[in-house]
């Protein structure tokens, strides 16, 4: 019998931002934090331009009014554009699509995440619809074809109608695509799905997946599409009518606006981070619904008594004179996501490093001793570690490629034994992710389902001293840098005595001062320079700036070896 998890949702409002908890279990799983200056953007709608088109990469990059262009892959580009060509009035957009196969509704959500992971079921939905794996095979070739097509469709300055299905991460512009799709409480609707119609997997019962079905084809209009979601089980007809018609108007909407929009321009908006967390999150398991500020509170009961009224009984007002997350007891949780070390019960620990390209996650033993065999010992830390391995990655919203260098173990069966326990865990997940077995080092890769930067990303600034690195370079070698500088300028002068001014942060500065030998004197001896050393905190300690005297011109990259 399938173990149900009490969980809470803990809506927390300080100043301008707004923090939305999971909590199961009396400890934190999930973080969503929006705030004025970093508004989520998944699901939005945009008329773009088409800015250029990169056959080799078989993308086109689209203006839609951000910093950088967003990413239009040709496998995203609707099977359907021509339907609302004709709304947007540009003759020259007449792509067609894919037929990508993946997984159908895997209850991502994860806030305005829905359109995303809704646009990727309903192309699964399509391929089941219509024949299973020859189907499949088929839609390959078909795609081949449609590559090939768009490449020629597709022109600069052309007019198209876009979806962010990923944010911007690091110089990386928006995630787009063209198969556009809008999420709701019990279904997403597709407005150019061609009819079809898909179920979440989760929903097994025979009997009630035809009873939806049938219902949802009764109700929508020709030529839509819908994606039925796992909480539409067992739900009376008029509830799913209202959540159809609610979606119908927010489409007749972004009908409406496009008859006079420009590109780029921002055509529809996903619903608050309020709204789209109840959406996404809130199931029968919910035991409480949590605000700290009347406006939410408000906002919360609205959505509830419509979308589930047997659940109003749970939500209330915090009048707690702690903090809410210090009242609920996840406030330190909070604060360990910008730690590195993440401490398990048994002693041992993990060590979360990012980098370019990966996370890579260290399994230690620490202080969990060898009272028994080794084996053993290395076998229960690894299982504790897969455990928190997973909450890690939900915590902190951890997505992209992930190494995890557990504990090494002798026996296969053992190593199976934590491949299956990271398995299982990786279930309670909402996002997408793929896991390989452990390899003969040790090592297990993952990939996980990323839509936005991770959550350290957005609470957190890169360090100025290091740049992001954790590592600051040695004071000597900044000085022997200097030293270097000062060589390679003097043998391409061709008269002494030039006067300069050498700018340096104060942790450098002061060990040239405090030199047994008069810094400046010994460089005017060593290179017939009158060199004067000078403090600015703005600078890193392995960076440094020469000036002239005269006219207080930076040279330093004129004669930099680095």
């Amino acid at each position: 019998m399938k173990k149900t998890v009490k969980k809470q949702l803990l809506m927390n409002k300080s100043g301008d931002e707004i923090q939305v908890a999971l909590v199961e279990e009396g400890r934190l799983a999930e973080l969503v934090i929006e705030r004025p200056d970093s508004l989520r953007s998944i699901g939005d709608i945009y008329l773009g331009r088409v800015h250029k088109v990169v056959e080799g990469l078989k993308a086109a990059f689209v203006d839609i009014g951000q910093k950088s262009d967003g990413f239009l892959h040709f496998s995203d580009v609707g099977t359907t554009n021509e339907d609302y060509r004709a709304l947007i009035e540009d003759d020259d957009d007449d792509e067609n699509g894919n037929g990508e196969d993946e997984e159908e509704e895997k209850e991502s959500g994860r806030g305005n995440a829905a359109a995303s992971s809704a646009q990727e079921k309903s192309r699964n939905g399509r391929k089941n619809g219509s024949g299973g794996r020859a189907e499949g095979r088929s839609s390959d070739r078909r795609r081949q074809s449609y590559t090939q097509m768009i490449a020629s469709k597709l022109k600069p300055n052309d007019s198209i109608l876009v979806q962010v299905i990923k944010e911007p991460i690091s110089n990386k512009g928006s995630r787009l695509t063209s198969d556009i799709t809008i999420a709701g409480r019990f279904m997403v609707l597709l407005p150019f799905g061609g009819s079809q119609i898909a179920i979440s997997r989760r929903v097994v019962s025979r009997k009630e997946r035809g009873r939806l079905k049938k219902l949802v084809r009764s109700m929508l209009p020709e030529g839509f599409g819908a994606i039925i979601r796992t909480v539409a089980e067992n739900q009376e007809e008029e509830l799913l009518k209202k959540d159809l018609e609610k979606l119908l108007v927010k489409w007749e909407q972004i009908e409406e606006k496009l008859k006079d929009a420009q590109p780029p321009q921002l055509i529809f908006k996903e619903d608050t981070i309020i709204s789209s967390v109840l959406r996404d999150s809130l199931t029968t398991d919910v035991t409480e619904v949590v605000a700290n500020s009347s406006s939410i509170h408000k906002e919360t009961l609205n959505y509830i008594q419509w979308a589930a009224p047997e659940m109003e009984k749970n939500v209330s007002l915090y009048q707690g004179k702690l903090p809410l997350f210090e009242g609920y007891g996840v406030a330190k949780d909070v604060e360990s996501i910008f730690s590195r070390k993440v401490w398990l019960k048994s002693g041992g620990y993990i060590i979360i490093e990012h980098t370019e390209a990966m996370v890579v996650i260290d399994v230690n033993s620490g202080r969990y001793a060898a009272k028994k065999e080794q084996e053993e010992n290395s076998l229960k830390t690894n299982l504790e570690a897969a455990r928190e391995i997973v909450r890690q990655l939900r915590l902190r919203d951890i997505g992209g490629i992930i190494v995890v260098d557990f504990i090494d173990m002798l026996d296969p069966k053992n190593a199976k034994k934590v491949y299956d326990a990271m398995k299982g865990e990786l279930r309670h997940d909402r996002a997408k992710s793929n896991i390989l077995p452990m390899s003969e080092f040790g090592l297990m890769q993952i990939t996980r389902e990323r839509i936005r930067p991770s959550l350290m990303q957005r609470m957190g600034d890169q360090c100025p001293a290091c740049g992001g690195s954790g590592v600051i370079q040695a004071r000597c070698t900044t000085i022997n840098q200097i030293e270097r500088w000062l060589r390679k300028y003097t043998l391409q002068q061709k008269t002494p005595f030039h006067q300069l001014d050498l700018y340096v942060s104060q942790t450098v500065a002061d060990p040239l001062r405090e030199s047994d030998r008069n810094i400046e004197l010994r460089w005017f001896l060593q290179h017939m320079l009158f060199v004067r050393v000078k403090s600015d905190e703005s600078l890193r300690s392995d960076d440094f700036r020469f000036y002239t005297r005269k006219n207080s011109k930076d040279i330093t990259a004129e004669f930099s070896d680095l």
